[in-house]
């Protein structure tokens, strides 16, 4: 990956943990910082996942699966299982009276999204729902990888089709309907790893087709309209949409063709991305007991989050992460 690749999902990443950090504050009625608190969550979320499609669709096509299995398992696995079990310790949700073996598997495999029951059993992580999307990502990366590589825009299409006639049932055809309370019906249902699927082809197909650079001012005119303005036309469409995707495609072409560096700040909030975006949520919590007054609140929680995944990125993370591509190298 050339520099000003690495550059720009250094940039996005960073970008895409600070505006879910924001859009939890407002979500727990703690502090609402304008456009960002309202729309950084889903917007956050939309930049890991193209990321991780741009990311992942290369390194299927590259390991075998034995390989692929061991270099993803190594890379999002400990930090994990760590805090999983810390949080849920912390919590008491682990208690001997209260162990629901087939909840706490459900967790450990990556599957709690698709059941609203074990997903509230431990909900020590609630951010962990996005990683049963992401595995969901690596299973069907590494099935499709070599297809993709020949028809990345069909495979693309496909997708988009699917995602939206999954969604489209969802609403109208009310399927499913053991999960009756509308709130779960779209967290669980309209909002699961069918739907995100697009997010994840659109970081795939940048990576795939290489696209050449495009004029910066039809670009921002793509994110403009797809993103900022996303409230002027969300009620017209069904979400997730794979239309803000496009917004966050543009978004990563623009600052792929630009020649800069990140300020070292930037660069290690990118390091420590993953495990900030674990352990934020439940931070907040804890602390919101002792402090009172929103605006400590929100910079106490913010710093000590950084700290605790600084500790984690050292600790847990890099360890694996070594780990992980001294297995990629043995190829």
């Amino acid at each position: 990956m050339n520099d000003s690749r690495n550059h720009a999902i250094e940039t996005l990443r960073a970008a895409a943990v600070v505006m879910v950090f924001m859009n939890h504050l407002h979500s727990m009625d703690i502090l609402t910082i304008p456009y960002f608190g309202i729309s950084g969550g889903w917007l956050g979320v939309q930049i890991f996942f193209v990321i991780s499609g741009y990311l992942i669709i290369q390194s299927a096509a590259r390991y075998s699966a034995p390989e692929y299995i061991k270099h993803r398992a190594l890379r999002i696995y400990p930090a994990y299982l760590f805090w999983f079990i810390a949080f849920s310790v912390i919590t008491g949700s682990l208690a001997i009276e209260k162990l629901d073996i087939n909840s706490l598997l459900t967790h450990l495999l990556f599957l709690q999204h698709f059941s609203p029951s074990a997903f509230a059993k431990y909900s020590a992580l609630p951010v962990s729902w996005t990683l049963t999307v992401e595995a969901a990502w690596y299973v069907l990366a590494f099935i499709i990888a070599s297809y993709f590589y020949r028809s990345p825009t069909k495979s693309l299409f496909f997708s988009v089709a699917i995602a939206c006639f999954w969604i489209n049932a969802v609403i109208h055809l009310k399927i499913f309907p053991s999960i009756q309370d509308p709130g779960q019906r779209y967290f669980f249902l309209q909002n699961n790893a069918i739907a995100q699927m697009p997010f994840f082809l659109i970081g795939a197909w940048i990576a795939v087709k290489k696209p050449p650079q495009h004029d910066k001012a039809a670009l921002l005119s793509v994110i403009i309209s797809t993103i900022f303005l996303f409230k002027s036309w969300e009620l017209s469409a069904v979400t997730p949409i794979f239309i803000t995707g496009l917004g966050v495609a543009a978004l990563f072409l623009i600052l792929r063709d630009i020649d800069y560096k990140n300020h070292w700040s930037i660069k290690w909030m990118s390091e420590i991305s993953y495990s900030f975006y674990l352990i934020h949520y439940p931070t907040i919590i804890l602390l919101s007991v002792y402090i009172g007054n929103k605006y400590i609140l929100s910079i106490i929680s913010f710093v000590a989050t950084v700290i605790l995944s600084f500790l984690s990125y050292f600790i847990i993370e890099k360890p694996f992460i070594r780990l992980a591509r001294s297995v990629g190298d043995k190829k």
